[in-house]
């Protein structure tokens, strides 16, 4: 009886241990996507639907603004310069995207805004970036019902030229405005298992979750 309360007793410690151990983990998680989101700022084109046209048009229009976008950001080093010249700019980009759709023959409507929201899980080249809150430069086209396409305008990952935006970090862009933590956080994943065991007997497991080699996107 004794040794069966030692027992009950010592799977209860552990439990709470790994339950607090699981808590650091998903604490680290989130300081580091906090990280993230707080150094880049990304693209975020909605088509207006997931038929073939609608989806064509999204890329259309995704390669004439990131055009646009070349030439207003050429120059911006900093955050702050790319964050400030977007906003000041969604009016342009939002004229020049319904340019570039009537030019196509649509007569759907265009939004542009600058905005923070949350985005899940997003894969981009070598790189796979956790969910949570991010800036973004987000362009709706009519509905905006469709599968999306996104990039990094900071640091400027977009822009090797519109139809293959660049993804890889060669230049160090983001090595450079991230931790060692965060960098490798979204560069690598693995699961690590931690089982207790007491008196012979398998108590818990708790898995930390880190970034693995990229997936595709």
């Amino acid at each position: 009886m004794r040794k069966s309360m030692i027992i009950w007793g010592a799977a209860i410690a552990l439990g709470l241990a790994a339950a607090a151990f699981a808590g650091n983990v998903e604490g680290r998680e989130a300081a580091v996507q906090q990280e993230i989101a707080g150094q880049v700022v990304r693209f975020h084109i909605l088509a207006n639907s997931d038929q073939v046209a609608d989806q064509e048009l999204k890329l259309r229009v995704k390669e004439h603004l990131i055009e646009c976008m070349n030439t207003l950001l050429e120059g911006a080093d900093s955050l702050e310069e790319t964050r400030e010249i977007l906003k000041n700019h969604t009016e342009y980009l939002e004229q020049e995207a319904l340019k570039c759709l009537r030019e196509y023959g649509s007569k759907e409507a265009v939004a542009v805004s600058y905005e923070t929201d949350h985005f899940p899980v997003k894969n981009y080249g070598n790189y796979t970036f956790p969910a949570g809150e991010y800036e973004a430069l987000r362009v709706k086209i009519g509905k905006a019902r469709g599968h999306n396409w996104w990039c990094m305008l900071y640091p400027g990952l977009c822009f090797q030229d519109a139809l293959h935006p660049v993804l890889e970090d060669e230049d160090g862009k983001l090595k450079h405005v991230l931790s060692d933590e965060a960098y490798n956080t979204i560069l690598k994943k693995e699961d690590v298992h931690f089982t207790f065991r007491w008196l012979g007997l398998e108590i818990g497991d708790v898995t930390e979750y880190h970034k693995e080699d990229a997936l595709e996107n």
